[in-house]
């Protein structure tokens, strides 16, 4: 192919074509976990998070509440990932083997939110990961008010089993909103574990029936064993992701996912695009001899709302 604007121009449709088919293809896990929010600047500012609560019965002047815990914002931050192919491959005509690569780009840009999101979860347990009221995300009596009275649990340590999941359960359809009100959670649960607790998570959502086991009185040993129902069978959705295999193997999380907003925010001011250098007289393809092809996009994840994520480091 002869080196021109024009001829670059062209192949640079080819390119973007490609990255655009594998982007659409695409199906990342955050969508059903996290808020898809716009983003109008660097820094999106989440005041209104303490305010949610119930409807109230109007009497006399509408009564207005601004104690919120935190000046809580999320700061958006550029990514990218670039794609070189050298100008003597498209002299030779062998631009066709780039194709993959862009494709793969539009894979990776598709499935970064993922990534974050993924980080988010394992480290939600730690000092550093502060949502609206001040604390770390994952914790026990957390304080939802700037008084302290109404307090959540949504940590714990425990391994994957039937009955950490029934705690889990009980816990989040039992959280209050920062009014003490009873929120209505339980409506759509997503129970989201590694590779390494797939097989445990089936069993406890899947099943039809559990095996039980009976102890003597003194409950020293077995004295039988027969098959139940799984009462627990549909009450979540099991959710298998493959990232929380290399931080977080023996975590899991339940997530509600039923109401209005979501636990976590993916806030977007600019999503992942395909821009490039393909002027032939650039600078740096006159020193190089190599075109430029990027994916740039200015983006992040936060948390928003604790009350709707239940998760345990499983370490217990």
């Amino acid at each position: 192919m002869d080196i021109t604007q024009g001829s670059m121009n062209g192949l640079f449709r080819s390119f973007r074509i490609v990255y655009d088919d594998a982007l659409q293809a695409a199906k990342p896990l955050w969508p059903s976990l996290a808020q898809d929010t716009p983003s109008g600047t660097m820094e999106q500012v989440f005041d209104w998070l303490d305010s949610i609560g119930s409807m109230e019965e109007l009497i006399g002047e509408v009564a207005t509440e601004r104690a919120k815990l935190l000046d809580f914002a999320i700061r958006n931050k550029e990514w990218q990932k670039t794609v070189k192919v050298r100008e003597a491959s498209i002299l030779a005509d062998q631009y066709g083997a780039y194709k993959p690569a862009f494709s793969a780009l539009g894979d990776v840009a598709a499935y970064h939110p993922d990534e974050l999101l993924s980080k988010l979860l394992v480290n939600g347990f730690n000092a550093g990961a502060l949502d609206y009221t001040g604390t770390p995300f994952f914790g026990v009596n957390k304080a939802l008010d700037p008084a302290g009275k109404y307090k959540i649990t949504n940590k714990s340590t425990a391994p994957l089993s039937i009955n950490a999941f029934v705690a889990a359960r009980t816990a989040i359809k039992s959280f209050k909103n920062s009014k003490g009100r009873a929120m209505g959670l339980g409506r759509k649960l997503q129970l989201v574990v590694s590779p390494k607790n797939e097989t445990l998570g089936r069993q406890i959502l899947q099943a039809d029936f559990i095996a039980q086991t009976a102890q003597n009185v003194a409950k020293t040993e077995n004295v039988g064993a027969a098959a139940v129902s799984n009462v627990n069978k549909g009450t979540a959705e099991l959710i298998v992701w493959p990232q929380l295999a290399i931080d977080g193997e023996d975590m899991w999380f339940l997530i509600e996912t039923g109401f209005a907003i979501k636990p976590f925010a993916v806030q977007f001011l600019l999503k992942p695009r395909l821009v490039a250098v393909t002027n032939p007289g650039d600078s740096y393809v006159l020193l190089n001899h190599e075109f430029l092809y990027q994916a740039y996009g200015v983006y992040n994840a936060g948390y928003l709302f604790p009350q709707l994520c239940y998760g345990s480091t499983g370490a217990d």
